[in-house]
């Protein structure tokens, strides 16, 4: 389906596309608060997958006495993988043997060639929005499909917004069927190897091999939703606009370290080696701020595998007349965190404690937010839509009004990198990666900090023109406050 804003839209190539988005419009909007399965229809979680949140709350209901999810946002949860390196592995982004903190990017040229200015510029975007298995029984999407939608209809949003600023697109939409075959037939196609931008595909295998066709061909391409950092290497063309696990690590550091010394931190893992691993990159990050004679934090690794982790001791752990900081990059196991929780509420006394968790904390079933409240817990996020704000309550309205259901994460996320996107086409060429978010602009959903990532390669020759990627490496932290998560000061 081609989009172009000055011209009458018309279709190309996929009428299952249109059939889909018309008929999807139909549907009860309570089908969004389900969660969205992964693209490829898999149930089981391994390793690094973890659910990012996007901007429900719990808060009390004095006529229930209980703490209930108030959605706001659709969808609170879909399942993405951060993929963690090996503990003999250099982290992916490194400036002198340490993590790479926003501020010390080095100046690279990494795509080699000159930007095209072009009056119009053409995008191809491939998402699964599944149009072979939708319902036309009882007219439904297959809810696998969500995910896909809700971005499409906020990237058509933003087209509309770039048309009225002049921004001249033609933007070519495809189906990929969350199939390596389709995929691989799309990428032949002219509307697609003939573009300025592609934007998509979502599967994992899916981005490898769009990523490689990109860099083959010089075409920039932009993930929308993978924070997945194993995609692709030495890709100058590639943009992940979702940080990974590196970037949450990198800035949750920071922030505890512009406000308690190192002395004062703690991390927690459990005695498994995917949790273990995970504090080498607060340790990189520590000594990146603070260089290599920085104290590195302390470690508390719990080894009682019961089944409470009543065995659990974390009084030593408190530091008596100071304040504690906990720094836990645990997320797959509830019991663990709620007990971890439980148990710093007694041992703490009068002493102060901050807690640092991740992003689906946000999500948790069975911990009663008093502990959150307690102990000053905080959580990084890709995401915060503040919606109190005018702004976001005026694109609810409007998303609302066009397709009668409230926009999940992955809507604001559609409509706020595309107007990036557009925007950065019109000023800086087909090439825009390494001016990408530098300019102050007004989002929904996040901000945008794009980096480049030196590959391994290029640290050890000191060739910082070698590019694996350009990331958002802007992550937000959530404090929980007056019971509900909120941009933390």
């Amino acid at each position: 389906m081609t989009l172009a804003p000055s011209h009458q839209r018309r279709l190309n190539g996929n009428r299952g596309v249109l059939l889909l988005l018309l008929l999807s419009f139909l549907f009860s909007s309570c089908e969004l608060f389900k969660k969205v399965p992964r693209e490829d229809g898999g149930t089981t979680r391994t390793g690094e997958e973890l659910e990012e949140i996007s901007g429900g709350e719990r808060v009390y209901n004095p006529k229930t006495g209980q703490y209930e999810y108030q959605n706001t946002g659709g969808p609170q949860m879909d399942t993405i993988q951060w993929t963690v390196n090996p503990p003999n592995e250099a982290p992916p982004i490194t400036s002198n043997g340490g993590v790479l903190i926003g501020g010390d990017k080095p100046e690279t040229n990494p795509t080699g060639g000159g930007s095209q200015m072009r009056d119009r510029y053409r995008v191809a975007i491939l998402l699964p929005f599944l149009t072979d298995r939708f319902d036309t029984g009882r007219g439904k999407p297959d809810p696998k499909s969500l995910l896909a939608l809700n971005y499409y209809y906020g990237a058509k949003m933003a087209f509309d917004e770039l048309a009225k600023e002049g921004i001249q697109l033609d933007i070519n939409t495809f189906d990929t069927k969350a199939s390596e075959a389709e995929v691989s037939r799309l990428l032949q196609s002219p509307e697609v190897s003939e573009a300025d931008l592609i934007l998509g595909p979502i599967r994992k295998s899916n981005l490898s091999a769009t990523a490689n066709f990109a860099k083959q061909n010089g075409i920039t391409m932009v993930s929308p939703l993978s924070p997945s950092t194993d995609i692709t290497a030495d890709n100058p063309y590639f943009v992940q606009t979702t940080p990974s696990l590196v970037s949450h690590c990198e800035a949750i550091t920071r922030h505890v370290l512009d406000r308690y010394r190192s002395d004062q931190v703690t991390l927690v893992a459990r005695n498994k080696e995917a949790e273990i691993q995970r504090l080498k990159y607060f340790q990189d990050a520590n000594y990146a701020i603070g260089g290599r004679n920085a104290r590195s934090f302390d470690e508390f690794v719990v080894s009682d595998n019961t089944a409470d982790f009543n065995e659990m001791d974390v009084t030593p752990q408190i530091r008596e007349g100071d304040t504690t900081v906990f720094i836990v990059p645990s997320w797959s196991n509830e019991s663990f965190i709620y007990s971890f929780l439980r148990k710093v509420k007694v041992a703490k006394g009068d002493n102060t404690v901050i807690i640092y968790g991740m992003p689906q904390w946000m999500d948790f079933q069975i911990i009663s937010y008093d502990y959150y409240e307690e102990l000053n817990v905080h959580v990084s996020s890709a995401y915060f839509v503040d919606n109190d704000a005018t702004v976001a309550q005026e694109f609810r309205r409007r998303f609302f009004d066009r397709y009668g259901m409230v926009p999940t994460r992955e809507a604001y996320a559609g409509f706020d990198q595309v107007r990036l996107l557009g925007r950065s086409l019109k000023r800086h060429g087909t090439l825009f990666q390494k001016q990408l978010g530098r300019e102050s602009q007004n989002f929904l959903s996040t901000r945008y900090n794009f980096q480049p990532v030196v590959s391994r390669i290029g640290i050890a020759t000191e060739d910082y023109s070698k590019v694996d990627r350009f990331e958002n490496k802007y992550v937000n932290i959530l404090r929980f406050k007056d019971y509900f998560f909120q941009l933390a000061q």
